[in-house]
């Protein structure tokens, strides 16, 4: 297995957020030059290789950054690419991915049209220094990961946790969380289906790992399985395992799927909406008859399998658009559980900010920071995207970079963060944010008032009044 590929789901939610404010597609490759993750047209181009003498391939062989926008067809980084003639990309950013002084990836920007080569073109020593801070941070994910990995064992070639996980490890105390969590205590060993719906980012595995631990199968395996990641030639084998002699290449004595391997347990499919169509029917049926049959085989295998499949796409309008199978649906859909997105808990961020920053502060053996009362106003009124996956990134982005001691201010956020296309600049992100929170306690006819708030505020009552001044407060 790759680096990078060990990091897939996180450098996919790099990607994604990277797209989202920079209006730009993202690819990320890894040392096999294999692409991990990617949006837009790259998305559909994940798990395969790039091409052979492509621009990337120059970059993660030379572990030298590098941009293309002018008379492409005759450039020299893309003359020897294979597509060559075929490409239709305007500009091409490439920054590549370090360890121990050795690539190990490349990150690439690219533009399809005219807007997007020019904010290329434009902002190419920004955008550089943007992607140097994401390598950093794929980096230190995979320093973290090969410190965490201690904590899981394999299971015939599947990772499953050697310790329990329970409703008490999910934080929470916001209405909207603590019901989803009340529904979910009363199935823990029901063996009906569960289908937790919800955005990116929002704890759907997590959920499923304490529903299984929580429950009578807690001993037995917990696979998991991203729909997403496997290429559509090899879901059905890696699902339903295969039987010797199936095809070409494969193992000897054959070798058992997901499924075989969660028996007695439980199989958590994640991302559902991006299983392959053809292989909707097998699935449906493995699920009504508790059986499987691996690919090449004729002998069916019976199964005790708790199943927890989870997506953030809406299933019901696949099955309109005829891209979900319908019988599936209702098969998966038996009980459903949808998670809140940060954006409904705002109450529950100062809990995940408090987590998140002694997490981090332990990994990486910090003290734990102080928080500028202004930017854990910023955190509550920020819209997460990405939920508490992207909150938990930007902390440890933030604690990766900060040197203790230290107040964590504006500055230590992460770039994306605060220099966006078409954005104000810091300065006035930072000043309206002020004036917001001065606004809040309005108004002010006493002096005692002013310096209850200027205390809050960990402020001097002269900056106070400076301030107030300035936003036409006074």
């Amino acid at each position: 297995m790759s680096y990078i590929s060990k990091i897939e789901e996180f450098a996919q939610s790099c990607a994604d957020n990277m797209a989202d404010l920079l209006g730009l597609e993202v690819s990320i490759i890894d040392e096999l030059g294999i692409r991990v993750s990617g949006t837009g047209f790259h998305q559909s181009l994940i798990g395969k290789s790039i091409p052979e003498g492509s621009f990337f391939e120059q970059i993660l062989r030379t572990g030298s950054k590098g941009t293309i926008f002018d008379n492409r067809k005759d450039h020299e980084h893309c003359i020897s690419c294979i597509f060559h003639e075929r490409c239709t990309e305007l500009a091409t950013m490439g920054y590549p991915v370090m360890m121990n002084d050795q690539p190990i990836g490349v990150i690439g920007f690219i533009g399809f049209t005219a807007e997007q080569r020019d904010l290329i073109v434009t902002n190419k020593e920004k955008l550089y220094k943007f992607m140097g801070t994401i390598s950093t941070l794929l980096e230190n994910k995979l320093l973290l990961l090969e410190v965490t990995t201690r904590n899981c064992e394999v299971h015939e070639g599947f990772q499953q946790e050697k310790r329990a996980y329970s409703f008490n490890d999910m934080i929470g105390e916001s209405e909207q969380f603590h019901s989803v969590v009340k529904k979910a205590k009363k199935v823990v060993n029901s063996p009906s289906t569960i289908l937790l719906t919800g955005e990116n980012g929002t704890g759907k595995e997590c959920m499923a790992k304490a529903v299984h631990y929580e429950s009578s199968r807690a001993n037995q395996p917990f696979i998991t399985v991203n729909c997403s990641a496997i290429p559509e030639t090899l879901v059905e084998s890696e699902l339903f395992g295969y039987d010797k002699g199936a095809f070409t290449g494969a193992n000897r004595e054959g070798k058992i799927g997901k499924f075989e391997a969660a028996n007695n347990g439980t199989i958590f499919l994640d991302e559902i909406g991006d299983l392959p169509l053809s292989v909707q029917p097998k699935l449906l049926r493995v699920l009504q008859e508790k059986q499987v049959e691996r690919v090449g085989g004729t002998r069916q295998y019976s199964l005790n399998v708790r199943v927890i499949a989870a997506t953030n796409k809406s299933l019901w309008e696949m099955v309109t658009k005829e891209t979900f199978r319908e019988d599936l649906y209702y098969r998966i859909n038996v009980i459903p559980l949808r998670l809140p997105s940060l954006s409904e808990r705002v109450g529950d961020i100062r809990l995940f900010l408090s987590y998140f920053l002694k997490k981090y502060s332990h990994i990486l053996q910090k003290n734990v920071p102080k928080l500028d009362p202004l930017l854990e106003q910023w955190f509550l009124q920020n819209e997460w995207k990405g939920n508490i996956r992207q909150l938990e990134n930007t902390v440890e982005y933030m604690m990766n970079m900060v040197e203790s001691p230290h107040t964590l201010t504006f500055e230590d956020l992460p770039y994306y963060l605060h220099t966006r296309q078409n954005s104000s600049s810091l300065d006035s992100m930072v000043a309206n944010f002020e004036r917001n929170i001065l606004a809040q306690h309005l108004p002010l006819n006493q002096k005692e008032q002013k310096e209850q708030l200027a205390k809050m505020l960990n402020i001097s009552l002269s900056t106070l009044y400076r301030k107030l001044d300035k936003y036409g407060l006074s």
